[in-house]
């Protein structure tokens, strides 16, 4: 087929219908999934014009994860030329569509070239599970990609809302490729073991599908020394991150160091990271290495690098071009081997458009960029983040950690977490602070947690209110370990049958909660 036209929608309109059918045609049952999926890609590409496809999967066991097809040539696993990791891992990971419409002034595209680009725009959409449900909105499994040729805005939201359409035929064949590669494992599959291997290298906790995605591209940014870009919001682990991709690196055994822009004065920040020389000229009496030297050889992470002044970006800039930086005070520059990893909250892409960041330190920057979802988008991760912190806690002070009760796992698990995995690191210190038998109890809990709504008590509980909760803490517990058996925890509890019946229903606890298979 010829070019698209932007002229006719219903032109438009006919060529999506000619796409549909020719995907469908190809998405044939008898045939191996992974031969469906290649010629669909080839025929998205060919009916639609397009300069490049890609489908990218999650969880696939195969050495690489993307599935990727250019226009005239033949499709293959890990294309070189794939969509920028921030764009894919935010689609992935946020469940939303991004429309890119000039990939030639994009970061997320800066290792191509830009003569490749100039007339090129990027649409990338998730690619839901079949049929799950998580949270009211399905699960993603991977990202359906474009290259397309450059449109007005109102064609590419029209091709955008083509391909969500198109997503959904892949998803129907990607989840049968998934089965179709799994099945000839002899053993279940050991999530748990590799979940485990990779909290032990990266000392970071990812049990969720958005997280492993992240420790994947921490893996891929380890193997060079290009400066990476971590966005996320306050909390959500960019400095544990920033660690993982240090201790990963070639770099592992040099330092790795820490600097914070919101912490101090513009100036004190600037003198922190350059560092100072003894003389009238810097107004010191004493020369000072700055973070950058004592870093040598090393990682620097620079922590809320949208807080520096347009003066310290500019430096920063030079220094990212030219490894080189000179201290206050001093007249030549000293040559340095640094590799820079930057953490913001911020949306550097609207500093850059009114003027409060370089757009040419955004780009140096951002050569490598990951996106760190927040806690509340990876619920999967809050339990094993609060066990991870306990025992780490429990390590540190020569004390046992042994559990969460069931009434403290469900308050943490219901809270909505703003400050992230911050909020969820001092919420843990407290409570283990306060537990004397390595139990954490829902009274251990902070009050934004002890809400009315979850625990039936108010955030100051008075001396009966903290018995009453204390003893249906205690029949909750007697009752999963009983698996719901009154008898049984009566037993346990050294009470008779009556009394905990009667404790049980003042408490409003359901035992068939605790029975397996029976629970309502």
């Amino acid at each position: 087929m010829g070019p698209l036209s932007f002229h006719s929608g219903e032109g438009l309109s006919q060529r999506f219908l000619t796409a549909m059918r020719a995907m469908l045609d190809e998405a044939v049952p008898t045939r191996p999934a992974r031969d469906c999926l290649d010629a669909m890609l080839a025929r998205l590409v060919e009916t639609m014009s397009y300069h490049r496809a890609y489908l990218e999967l999650l969880d696939v066991p195969m050495p690489n994860q993307r599935l990727s097809l250019s226009r005239g040539q033949e499709a293959f696993f890990g294309a070189p030329q794939g969509p920028g990791p921030l764009a894919t891992g935010q689609v992935m990971a946020t469940r939303q569509s991004v429309i890119i419409e000039n990939m030639a002034d994009h970061p997320d595209f800066y290792g191509r070239p830009a003569s490749d680009l100039e007339n090129l725009c990027f649409i990338c959409v998730p690619v839901l599970v079949p049929g799950s449900r998580s949270e009211g909105r399905a699960e993603s499994m991977g990202a359906l990609c474009a290259d397309v040729p450059k449109a007005p805005p109102v064609f590419l939201e029209r091709q955008r809302d083509f391909m969500m359409a198109a997503a959904s035929v892949f998803a129907i064949t990607a989840q049968r490729l998934r089965d179709e590669l799994y099945k000839p494992r002899s053993k279940p599959r050991p999530e748990p073991q590799a979940v485990a291997e990779a909290q032990r290298k990266h000392k970071v906790v990812a049990v969720s599908k958005s997280m492993r995605l992240v420790l994947r591209q921490v893996d891929q940014a380890a193997q060079n020394d290009s400066p990476v870009l971590l966005l996320g919001e306050e909390g959500t682990g960019k400095e544990y991150l920033a660690k993982a991709l240090h201790n990963q690196s070639a770099r592992r055994r040099r330092p790795f160091l820490r600097l914070v822009c919101s912490a101090e004065p513009p100036e004190a920040i600037e003198r922190a990271l350059y560092g100072v020389q003894k003389g009238e000229a810097a107004g010191s009496t004493q020369s000072r290495r700055g973070q950058l030297e004592l870093a040598q050889g090393g990682t620097l992470y620079i922590e809320d690098v949208e807080e520096l002044t347009l003066a310290a970006q500019q430096r920063l800039l030079r220094f990212l071009q030219e490894g080189s930086a000179t201290r206050f005070g001093a007249d030549q520059p000293l040559k340095l081997d640094v590799r820079i990893v930057a953490g913001s909250r911020a949306n550097l892409e609207d500093m850059v458009s009114s003027g409060e960041f370089l757009e040419d330190l955004y780009y140096a920057l951002a050569v490598v960029s990951i996106y760190v979802p927040p806690l509340r988008d990876r619920a999967g991760d809050v339990l094993p983040l609060a066990e991870f912190f306990l025992e780490e806690f429990a390590r540190s002070l020569g004390r046992e950690f042994k559990r969460i009760s069931t009434p403290a796992i469900d308050l943490i698990s219901q809270y909505h977490w703003p400050d992230n995995v911050r909020e969820l690191h001092s919420c843990m210190e407290r409570a283990f602070l306060q537990t004397e038998d390595g139990v954490i109890r829902a009274y251990h809990l902070p009050p934004t947690l002890q809400t009315a709504e979850s625990s039936n008590t108010e955030a100051t509980l008075s001396f009966g209110e903290a018995v009453d909760q204390f003893e249906r803490e205690l029949l909750i517990e007697a009752l999963k370990k009983a698996k719901g058996n009154m008898f049984q925890a009566a037993k346990d509890l050294r009470e008779s049958y009556r009394i905990i019946n009667y404790k049980v229903k003042k408490h409003g606890i359901d035992p068939k909660r605790y029975t397996p298979g029976k629970r309502k």
